[in-house]
């Protein structure tokens, strides 16, 4: 990962990333030399040191009635990690304390959304973060349909992890594949006692998960979309379904 995006996943925007790599060169310098060396509007370059400052990435002093400003150790980059993670925790015990309070908003409403779509690779994530949060040790997740997607690699990274993740709590899955992903995720062969595996010859373009009243349809195009039903009687459908093509799946 090259320095400039390494500095904006850890909260850096694009100017500020620019102008303090441009004082780490500079030293100790003015305004006019950063507009200068980033090619950035004036408003820009002060909007960016201020943010700079308030973060403890800049610091300035006066000469001639002129500030000069200077990128501090790069050291300091950890200790500023180390603020956000301080907040983070902060801001997770905060939302703990809440979310009772927002979940009574939700009952109290007295309607629960029986179809729901989420979109991207952020959306296949939180669909399954929820299947994993919701599901207990020893329950049975049945997968339907399992095949390699349109991004194969993607797909691998995503399924061996979450494969693993499910692993670690204890819950178990019955999986058919499309015939063509036979092998694709290694994941799964670690752990025989939780996952049991066939596989169909017909290469079916969505994949099919139902646990408790829910039901998952999963489409893996490069920019997967994920429908979520939430009703018991189509989750049972769904069961009866799946066993049936349990039974004709070969191992």
């Amino acid at each position: 990962m090259s320095v400039e995006r390494t500095l904006e996943e850890i909260g850096l925007t694009k100017n500020e990333t620019k102008i303090y790599l441009a004082l780490l060169e500079l030293g100790l310098t003015t305004t006019g030399a950063i507009i200068k060396k980033t090619k950035t509007h004036t408003s820009k370059v002060y909007d960016g040191l201020e943010r700079l400052s308030e973060k403890g990435l800049v610091t300035h002093i006066v000469k001639a009635n002129t500030k000069h400003f200077k990128a501090v150790n790069p050291d300091r980059l950890l200790d500023f990690l180390e603020d956000k993670k301080k907040n983070l925790n902060e801001q997770e015990k905060e939302i703990k304390e809440i979310l009772p309070e927002l979940k009574l908003k939700q009952q109290l409403v007295g309607e629960e959304t029986e179809a729901e779509i989420f979109k991207g690779w952020r959306g296949l994530d939180t669909v399954y973060r929820m299947l994993r949060d919701t599901m207990k040790k020893e329950e049975v997740n049945l997968v339907l349909g399992a095949g390699k997607g349109e991004n194969g690699e993607q797909v691998k990274r995503f399924f061996n992890k979450h494969l693993k993740l499910l692993a670690e709590k204890g819950i178990k899955q019955k999986i058919i594949y499309n015939e063509e992903a036979r092998g694709n995720i290694e994941e799964q062969t670690k752990h025989p006692r939780l996952f049991k595996i066939k596989y169909l010859e017909n290469t079916t373009p969505a994949e099919i998960n139902i646990w408790a009243d829910k039901t998952m349809i999963v489409i893996l195009r490069k920019n997967p979309t994920v429908i979520l039903v939430s009703d018991q009687k189509v989750a049972d459908s769904f069961r009866q379904y799946f066993e049936v093509m349990w039974n004709l799946a070969k191992p």
